[in-house]
Parts: C-alpha cells; sequence; structure tokens
C-alpha cells in the first residue's frame, strides 16, 4: 500500500490567552477569561463594562428608591386617610427622560464606532477570502494558496481544526462567504464575530497583537501564538466541533509558510494532499479512522455501497462526481450533509485531490515515485490474483477513459 502522504510537522498549539501577560483582572477576566488581545478587543471589553456598570448602577437605584418608597416613606398607615397623587410633574419627568437617554445615546454612538471600524478595512490590509461550510473552514490567501496546517482536537485525531496563519501587528480584513447554511466567525480573544451568508459576501477586518518578547518560539517557525476560532451560529450535527485556530507569527516564519503553502513547485498527490488538509480533513479521515464521511483510505479501486441499496467501483469519474455534486449518489451509513464543491476548486485542485485519493489504496497509482508506483502495482495484483473484481474494475476504468465521459488527472 502506498504510504500515507506526510506533511510538514506543524508547531502545536499555544494558545494566546493561556499566556501570564493575557490574564483577565477582576470582573473582566471573569467575564471574558482573558484581556484582549488587540486595541478593538480593549475597546469592547470597556464598552461591555460600561453597559455592565450602567445598567448596575440604575437597577440598584431604581431597586433602592422602590424599596424605600413602598415600604417606609409612602406607605400607608393606619388611621391615615389616602392622599391624592399628583396628576403631572413636568420637570421630573423631562429629568428621568433626558438623563437615561442621553447615557443611552452615548452608548450607541461607543458601539456604532467600534462596529463601523471592524466593517470597514484599510487599503493596506492583509485580505484573506473566507468560507465556511458544514463542519468546517477554509482560507484562501492573496497568492491563491490556502492553509495545510491541521491541528487534532481528540487523543484519537478523527477532529481535526484547520490553522490559518496571519503575520504579527498587521490588519486583515475578510471577505466571508458561506457554501450551505448560516454561520458565524467568531475570535474570542479578539472579540470578533461576523455572520457568513449562502449566496452573499459579509466582511470583517481586525488587527492581530504584537507578538510579546517572551512568546513561544518554534525552532523553524520562530515565535507565534495562537486563538480559537468558533463558529457562534447553529449549523447542524457538527456545529459544536467546527473550529479553527487563528495563528499569529514573525514575519519571516509567515514567509516562509507561506512559501510551502505555495502549490507552484508541487506534484498533484501533494496539491491533493493540501486542498484535503484543508477543506476535507474535518468530515474525512485518510488513514482509516471513523469520522463525519467514508475514510478514502482505499476508497479508490473498491466497489462502494450506495444508500440505495446499488453499488458502484470508485473510480475517477465516480470520485470527481461525489466531490462536485455529492448528493448524487449517497454512500451507505452516511448522511447526505456534504456542501457541493463545484466552482470551488480549480481544475488543478481536483485533479490533485482525485490523485491524492489515488495514492491512499492499493488499487491506485503513486506519481510522487516510479518505484514506488510499481511496487504498489505488483502489491495490488498479488493481494488477489485472479479476481473477477480486479478484471471488472480494469474493464469498467478502460470503458470509462474510451468514452471521455470526464477528464482524468495527469499522474
Amino acid at each position: 500500500m502506498h504510504p500515507l502522504l506526510t506533511l510538514a510537522t506543524v508547531p502545536p498549539l499555544k494558545l494566546a490567552h493561556e499566556h501570564p501577560a493575557n490574564a483577565g483582572e477582576g470582573l473582566s477576566g471573569f467575564f471574558f477569561r482573558s484581556a484582549g488581545m488587540n486595541d478593538a478587543a480593549i475597546e469592547t471589553d470597556g464598552l461591555f463594562m460600561l453597559i455592565f456598570w450602567f445598567s448596575v448602577f440604575f437597577f440598584v437605584l431604581l431597586m433602592g428608591l422602590m424599596v424605600y418608597w413602598c415600604f417606609f416613606k409612602y406607605r400607608r398607615k393606619p388611621g391615615v386617610p389616602i392622599q391624592r397623587s399628583p396628576a403631572h410633574n413636568g420637570p421630573l419627568e423631562i429629568f428621568w427622560t433626558v438623563v437615561p437617554s442621553s447615557a443611552l445615546l452615548v452608548i450607541f454612538f461607543l458601539g456604532l464606532w467600534t462596529y463601523t471600524t471592524r466593517q470597514i478595512g484599510s487599503s493596506d490590509a492583509l485580505e484573506l477570502n473566507l468560507k465556511g461550510w458544514k463542519w468546517g473552514w477554509g482560507v484562501t490567501y492573496p497568492n491563491g494558496a490556502e492553509s495545510q496546517w491541521n491541528l487534532t482536537l481528540d487523543p484519537g485525531g478523527t477532529r481535526t481544526a484547520p490553522v490559518f496563519i496571519v503575520p504579527e501587528d498587521t490588519l486583515v480584513s475578510l471577505t466571508m462567504t458561506s457554501q450551505d447554511v448560516i454561520h458565524s466567525f467568531w475570535i474570542p480573544d479578539y472579540r470578533v464575530k461576523s455572520d457568513l451568508f449562502p449566496n452573499r459576501y459579509t466582511g470583517y477586518s481586525f488587527r492581530t497583537q504584537k507578538l510579546p518578547a517572551d512568546a513561544d518560539v518554534h525552532p523553524e517557525y520562530g515565535a507565534y501564538q495562537d486563538h480559537w476560532i468558533f463558529c457562534a451560529e447553529y449549523c447542524g450535527d457538527y456545529h459544536s466541533e467546527m473550529a479553527g485556530v487563528l495563528r499569529v507569527m514573525n514575519a519571516a516564519g509567515y514567509a516562509r509558510a507561506m512559501d510551502e503553502f505555495d502549490i507552484g513547485n508541487k506534484s498533484p498527490v501533494e496539491i491533493g494532499a493540501g486542498v484535503f488538509t484543508s477543506k476535507c480533513a474535518t468530515c474525512h479521515s485518510a488513514d482509516g479512522a471513523a469520522n463525519t464521511g467514508p475514510t478514502w483510505l482505499n476508497l479508490y479501486g473498491y466497489e462502494q455501497p450506495l444508500a440505495d441499496g446499488t453499488t458502484v467501483l470508485a473510480d475517477e469519474n465516480y470520485l470527481r462526481e461525489s466531490i462536485l455534486y455529492p448528493g448524487r449518489k449517497i454512500h451507505a451509513g452516511y448522511a447526505n450533509v456534504m456542501p457541493q464543491f463545484q466552482g470551488l476548486l480549480s481544475d488543478v485542485q481536483l485533479d490533485g485531490l482525485i490523485a491524492y485519493m489515488k495514492s491512499l489504496s492499493d488499487r491506485g497509482s503513486t506519481p510522487a515515485d516510479p518505484a514506488e508506483q510499481g511496487e504498489t502495482g505488483d502489491a495490488g495484483a498479488e493481494t488477489a490474483p485472479g479476481d473477477p473484481a480486479d478484471s471488472q474494475n480494469t474493464d469498467t476504468n478502460d470503458a470509462a477513459e474510451g468514452a471521455d465521459q470526464a477528464p482524468l488527472p495527469t499522474d
């Protein structure tokens, strides 16, 4: 069997809110878990605490006056006749209307200011395209590259979170859309939350923090800090596991990682492995582990059971159709929850993804190494000599190639 493609080692998770310098103090630490990581987050925390103390002040004041007036000053005493209440007090009514309204007007303008500054990005911002789907995130960088780093969320490694890298002390502008339902992109450390809608673009901006002098340092990529990304809008069964990591890196480490993400000099299998990491690893596995969708290990070249009771040979045409239009042939035992990727993958990415899926099967080929390709083919032949299914697969593939039903990846 072709060995699983091994990507570069991903630096481990180092959460910024766990750094001693970012520990929250007093009620702020109780409410927010940690201090705001940038100026906008600090402004948001201040506005929140202003609203909180404004509400506490007037609640205590009004409830205290109510208790005093009802139980002491104006409580009816035995033998005292009921007094007629005044029907109108103009100055008092103006006072209790103007004073609270003025305070609320201040809160409104402070909130409007912090909101608009995040909605309108600067011309020198790093522009990223963000997509959300059930149940994952994907980011495309200005050079067309996508992040190829993932971190596991559980000991078994069945649930993963993509890692999106950004340079320190940089304004980041997001252009966001959803591939299926409404999602909400949320970075708690930055107090950033904005909805993603299907067939529509939304935007959000934030500035990354400057890394502290004692930040964790990786031997290859230098200093960095991480921030959790969550979906704050219920979007289905695995909404709670729709997580990601925003990794703030020093300039040199960011440039090195971006060079590694570039697909310019990579083989189709390497390109496919990167697409798998950035878009597919949330729901599929490459090592046979159970997940939301079928594993890709030994998927290609084998008969796959469908939900309607029939079977289909997992050749290039089936893989291509299942990626672009997954609802047409539902794999038995799995729900129809995969979003369509028609128009969301380039031809290079699609061909690379199919090549990677073939490399994970003992009936596929390995374009990365001709020697391994011959060994893989021999191993596949020795696995089941004379198996009618093998000749059937060969005939089916030959027929598909003759009919030219769909372009096949270049191995």
